[in-house]
């Protein structure tokens, strides 16, 4: 997807700083994260544009998809260690750094968790700590073969966040999830594709080709089923079945109710492929 954005020259958003690019071409908004000197390390310029694109993602019937990925050799190192040690918190800024972490980290992975379109994450390269969890708060990951997965908290005496413990006990168990954390080693590609840690794998020159496909085929998707998937999926862990179901057939009723379907079932009649609308 990057090359590919290179080359076509698609318009871009501005975001308020370089360190977020923001491309929105077909239905598909591109986040691009930005500090290749710093292994697109988080920062707070760069969260909080974050959190504008996403909320702009969620109201914006344009927005069909999130595709997130990096910019330079790494998909995202996690938390700045250097700026860690540089500008430590001090003791009386501690509960107003708590209470902005909660705001951001809700803002931005909690968002990609649970808005009603599909997001999918593009590791080109390293996705470690706050970076490795950016990733699985995402509906969807695309691995190269080269890229690998850290947790890395332990490594620097840090506990986790951006819902890394959550996400991981999900995808892989609370067995498996305890080991990556307290006993933090790289997860290659393959390694990651046979835990359910990714969902494909390509040669590193056939990635953006690759993902590039599967985001046009998210944001051709009916809108409004997909949403109602996500939130089914999203609820399937913590629901009792019973609601669960009533929730279903309310939703499966609507969309029942949509143009989409009508194409949907227009298409099927006719042999050829639907062209869903969004309505």
């Amino acid at each position: 997807m990057r090359d590919n954005q290179e080359e076509d020259g698609l318009g871009s958003r501005n975001t308020g700083t370089p360190e977020l690019l923001s491309t929105l071409d077909q239905g598909i908004l591109t986040l691009t994260l930005n500090r290749p000197e710093a292994r697109n390390a988080m920062s707070d310029p760069m969260l909080e544009a974050m959190d504008r694109e996403l909320a702009f993602a969620e109201g914006s019937n344009e927005v069909r998809c999130v595709v997130l990925q990096g910019s330079g050799r790494a998909f995202c190192a996690g938390g700045d260690v250097k700026a860690m040690g540089e500008n430590p918190i001090t003791p009386s800024k501690l509960d107003d750094r708590v209470e902005y972490q909660c705001a951001i980290q809700r803002a931005t992975s909690g968002r990609l968790v649970a808005m009603a379109k599909p997001t999918m994450a593009i590791i080109h390269g390293p996705a470690a700590g706050a970076g490795f969890a950016l990733a699985l708060a995402c509906d969807l990951r695309v691995m190269a073969r080269p890229a690998f997965l850290l947790t890395a908290f332990a490594s620097v005496a840090l506990s986790g966040d951006f819902g890394i413990g959550y996400l991981l006990t999900r995808l892989v168990g609370t067995a498996r999830a305890r080991e990556m954390m307290f006993l933090p080693e790289r997860i290659s590609s393959d390694r990651a594709l046979d835990m359910g840690l990714t969902n494909w794998v390509y040669e590193a020159e056939d990635l953006p080709k690759q993902a590039a496909v599967i985001a046009r085929r998210l944001a051709s998707a009916p809108p409004q089923a997909l949403g109602y998937m996500k939130e089914h999926l999203n609820r399937a862990l913590s629901s009792e079945f019973g609601p669960y179901m009533d929730r279903e057939v309310r939703c499966h009723i609507d969309c029942s109710q949509t143009a989409d379907h009508l194409e949907g079932v227009r298409a099927f009649a006719e042999k050829r492929a639907p062209l869903f609308s969004g309505h």
